[in-house]
């Protein structure tokens, strides 16, 4: 589980990293699309929508 809670802060170190982020606001946004923006909690759900789909799709021959 350690290992775990590790990717996902990485995951979202490195989402941050690719963003750009607007001390103003208080809002990270696409460096490409200035429309897209994010919050803290918007980053942590993309992060955990990625490693739920992960996990779905490696071990999806177990759930049948």
């Amino acid at each position: 589980m350690e290992d775990l809670k590790k990717l996902g802060l990485k995951m979202e170190k490195e989402m941050k990293d690719s963003l750009g982020y607007d001390e103003k606001s208080g809002f990270w946004y696409d460096k490409e699309d200035e429309e897209s923006t994010y919050t803290e909690e918007g980053i942590r759900l993309s992060v955990y929508e990625d490693l739920k789909d992960t996990l779905n799709y490696l071990y999806s021959e177990c759930a049948y």
